[in-house]
């Protein structure tokens, strides 16, 4: 939490500092911070980093509204015609910070005690931003059998919001647009590959998402969780001649929010033949341990 109220400080900071700068370099006399950005300007630009920690997908419905609303209103349209140029660069400098809060340390993964040490504790393969942690097990069977699990807990900044409401969807929908889940699979595909008999190749594989629900209740420690979930098809590039693909496995991903400006995600990563694939569909021990953890 520390590192979005200190993003959120710094975003409203520039309120103050952008028309000392401007007075500075463009006027002759003295406009005061709340004159500066033209009728209601600045408590509008203050509500904007306010409602960042209250309305679900922050940014990404902030920003368009605002404009929208100052685009139709009559009186909107006048206020940029004269403002628009200092609050374009106020607009553009909080962007900027927040944008850059994306890259603020995260905490650890959650790591139940009863998954022992993580066999990996980092990927060096996962994208710079926005800022993450991964922990990485390796889970096989006792009868030597196919229901070997790749498992991943990750700690990951969300930079578009701060408030918790709706973060789990929102960043998932933003990993799913913007394919980055991808390049933190590769590290449990490389296990994957030394576990069964296919010949994986990590940069040739293909994530297909599986039409379910997005969201399932888990009984931890006799109370009720429902987190955000989804479900994907791992297909290989390599093993078919077709486009799409052949099924090698699937991917598990249950996600929840915090008022950290993070989120913690799990994912189970289990080949073709798993028997929980058809019995166990959500993973609900390794689930319910996680949420716990």
């Amino acid at each position: 939490m520390i590192a979005s109220v200190v993003v959120s400080l710094l975003m409203i900071a520039v309120l103050f500092i952008i028309p000392r700068i401007f007075n500075r370099l463009f006027d002759d006399e003295e406009i005061s911070y709340a004159e500066a950005f033209g009728e209601n300007g600045f408590h509008a630009l203050l509500a904007g980093v306010i409602l960042l920690w209250f309305i679900p997908f922050g940014i990404l419905i902030i920003f368009p509204v605002a404009i929208l609303l100052s685009i139709l209103s009559p009186a909107g349209r006048q206020s940029w015609h004269h403002f628009g140029r200092i609050r374009i660069y106020a607009i553009a400098s909080m962007m900027v910070i927040l944008m850059l809060g994306g890259l603020a340390p995260t905490a650890d993964p959650r790591a139940p005690q009863s998954w022992g040490e993580p066999l990996f504790d980092e990927n060096p393969k996962a994208p710079l931003y926005p800022s993450g942690k991964q922990f990485t097990w390796l889970m096989l069977p006792n009868d030597g059998g196919l229901n070997v699990e790749i498992v991943q807990s990750l700690s990951v900044r969300t930079p578009h919001q701060f408030t918790k409401f709706s973060a789990a969807s929102s960043t998932l929908l933003l990993a799913d647009l913007l394919n980055m889940q991808q390049s933190r699979l590769n590290q449990a595909v490389q296990l994957l590959d030394d576990q069964i008999v296919f010949d994986l190749d990590e940069d040739e594989m293909k994530l297909v998402p599986i039409k379910d629900k997005k969201t399932h209740t888990y009984d931890v420690n006799s109370n009720q969780a429902e987190v955000q979930i989804r479900l994907f098809e791992l297909r290989s590039l390599t093993l078919s001649s077709n486009p799409d693909g052949v099924k090698v496995g699937e991917v598990f991903c249950a996600a929840e929010s915090s008022w950290r400006g993070e989120l913690d995600v799990l994912v189970v990563v289990r080949p073709i033949g798993h028997t929980g694939l058809s019995s166990d569909r959500y993973a609900e021990r390794l689930t319910a341990q996680w949420i716990a953890s």
